[in-house]
């Protein structure tokens, strides 16, 4: 698989690939080609942990790698074809006990992960990580991470959201007293955050200092605590609330509206990804649903052993 780096994106070539994957409970992982025919297993086999997200990047030699975030420990399992149930190797984090609950690559090369209250970094494609020791304090369990692929990050937190403008290596309070962040993504110049609470934000820069930014407060999901969150394409983004409502906004994140979209029929939405074109829908019915109408009409493509918690598209973020 191969990319071509154009204007601080990635632009597939004609000999790209299309891969969705997923995981869920029990270390359970899933695949698809085309968003309708999917596989799953196990893995390792005999897993109980519950694993919340997948990431796809590159590693030190600018091949594919998928890294899993396991909540167990060793913290992440990587691989470079999830198709191939016995591909997956794992990295432990040493000095740590925690579970690490979220990773995100940058498409300049850097993977981040987090551990409850605990950030680690890699720069050689995911092989080796370091603990980065000045991260903001207070934000309690790290649970998202989002980046822009130019060295910024933001991660959301049990009470705070953070922020770094150096590709990782100091972190500072971008957002407070907002409670838990359950959701983020950067893409079309815009950050957006999907809360637990009665509130949602977006911002279009961050400053590259320890000040906290001006969020703005987006309208339309008034009272609805947020969960899943994709962006689509050019200013049409999608979220849905820890049930089974979606909601989508065509002025990049400022107003959300419930107009003409239906059930996806997966329970609570845990997972949405989008590859432009398609959207996938995956939640705690267990199910997988797509959709190719911007969420108008869904259909139901695959059942899973599992709670099915975090949904991913083989191309590097944003895009």
């Amino acid at each position: 698989m191969t990319y071509k780096f154009q204007m601080n994106h990635w632009m597939e070539d004609e000999d790209h690939v299309p891969l969705w994957a997923g995981v869920g409970r029990d270390g359970r992982v899933m695949y698809s080609s085309d968003a309708e025919s999917w596989t799953e297993y196990e893995s390792p086999a005999g897993e109980t942990s519950d694993y919340w997200d997948i990431s796809f990047g590159k590693d030190d030699s600018d091949d594919a790698r998928w890294i899993v975030a396991t909540n167990t420990s060793p913290e992440l399992r990587y691989s470079a074809d999830p198709t191939a149930s016995g591909s997956w190797s794992s990295i432990d984090f040493s000095g740590t006990s925690d579970a690490a609950r979220t990773v995100e690559y940058g498409d300049n090369g850097t993977w981040i992960a987090a551990t409850g209250d605990d950030v680690f970094r890699s720069t050689n494609g995911g092989d080796s990580w370091t603990k980065i020791t000045d991260v903001a304090s207070g934000a309690g369990l790290n649970i998202c991470l989002a980046t822009d692929g130019d060295g910024n990050w933001v991660m959301g937190g049990a009470s705070k959201v953070l922020k770094s403008t150096d590709d990782g290596l100091n972190w500072y309070v971008t957002l407070q007293s907002v409670g838990q962040t359950n959701g983020l993504e950067y893409n079309n110049g815009i950050w957006f955050r999907a809360g637990n609470g009665s509130t949602s934000h977006r911002i279009a820069s961050l400053t590259d200092d320890d000040q906290v930014d001006s969020w703005s407060t987006v309208t339309g999901l008034s009272n609805s605590a947020l969960w899943a969150v994709c962006h689509i394409s050019g200013d049409t983004w999608m979220t849905a609330n820890k049930g089974s409502q979606l909601y989508i906004s065509t002025d990049n994140c400022a107003s959300w509206a419930t107009t003409d979209l239906a059930n996806p029929d997966v329970g609570q939405i845990m997972g949405l990804a989008s590859d432009g074109t398609t959207i996938i829908a995956g939640g705690k019915g267990n199910k997988i649903s797509s959709s190719t109408d911007n969420g108008q009409s869904w259909t139901v493509r695959f059942t899973s052993a599992v709670d099915v918690l975090v949904l991913e598209y083989n191309k590097v973020k944003p895009f």
